[in-house]
């Protein structure tokens, strides 16, 4: 998806980009449950309240995330996208009640740390701040943010609430927002960028789905490792499809915020195993 979304940045308006993106991801997900015989049901919105407050953070996020990708290197939004999940524990601490104890918050701030030093030359001290480098960092630590927040609303969400309505509200919500974009300009796309199109679209959707079906069979301690695919995977297509190469201060933070993300989930599935004994 962001490879799609990267080739595309120069030709097609990233607002068009993201309301394409609402719109094939949720008709993906709608051909899965109804090929499975699950559709019905599905998609029905018990709470239009609880759903705007998750629909409209997670939209704010997809945005920022988009509009980053195209100013930054791969590797270096992507590092940065790893305090999402260390967001989420705090989060989970101010917004849910849950317990958060000392090594939970020493994991938190290590991971933390690690994205200062990766944001620093963007937006440390003497940085330009008005620089297209600069803007891309600060809405990927947005975007990190808002998907935190978002998700820590879904957890709430999901108790009363099914996977699939979710699905539908956000892509409501992104395919809204996407619309204000279009005084800006949107185009008619040629043949091969709507197979680009077409390809972000339905990745998205995709991975999104398999994301909440994976939780179905597996603690999500257990799969919360495999997020740090991401990190290699997007390096390779940026060095084979852009030229870009992660830079040494993406080195030096990375390592600090992924041992903090695995000092997280270590905890977790330490607590989640005392719970079940």
């Amino acid at each position: 998806m962001m490879i799609a979304i990267k080739l595309l940045q120069d030709s097609v308006p990233i607002g068009e980009i993201i309301f394409a993106r609402s719109l094939l991801g949720m008709l993906a997900v709608a051909t899965v449950y109804k090929l499975r015989g699950e559709f019905e049901g599905r998609f029905v919105i018990r709470s239009v309240r609880a759903h705007a407050f998750w629909a409209l953070t997670a939209a704010m996020a997809m945005g920022m995330w988009f509009i980053c990708i195209t100013l930054i290197p791969l590797p270096e939004a992507t590092a940065i996208g790893f305090a999402m999940p260390l967001l989420v524990v705090a989060m989970a601490f101010f917004i849910l009640g849950e317990t958060v104890r000392i090594v939970r918050w020493i994991a938190i701030l290590t991971g933390l740390a690690g994205v200062c030093i990766i944001v620093w030359p963007r937006l440390g001290v003497g940085a330009s701040y008005s620089s297209a480098s600069a803007i891309g960092a600060a809405l990927a630590l947005g975007a990190a943010i808002c998907w935190a927040l978002a998700q820590t609303l879904l957890r709430r969400l999901t108790r009363t609430e099914t996977s699939g309505s979710a699905v539908l509200s956000f892509s409501i919500a992104t395919m809204i927002l996407s619309l204000f974009s279009i005084p800006l300009g949107w185009t008619l796309p040629d043949a091969g960028q709507w197979g680009l199109i077409l390809l972000c679209g339905v990745a998205g959707g995709f991975g999104q789905l398999c994301v909440a079906e994976s939780l179905r069979f597996a603690e999500a301690s257990a799969l919360a490792p495999f997020e740090y695919l991401a990190f290699p995977i997007a390096s390779l297509a940026a060095i084979l499809f852009f030229g870009e190469y992660p830079d040494t201060n993406v080195w030096l933070g990375l390592p600090l915020v992924i041992a903090g993300g695995l000092l997280v989930i270590y905890r977790e599935h330490q607590l989640s195993k005392r719970a079940a004994s």
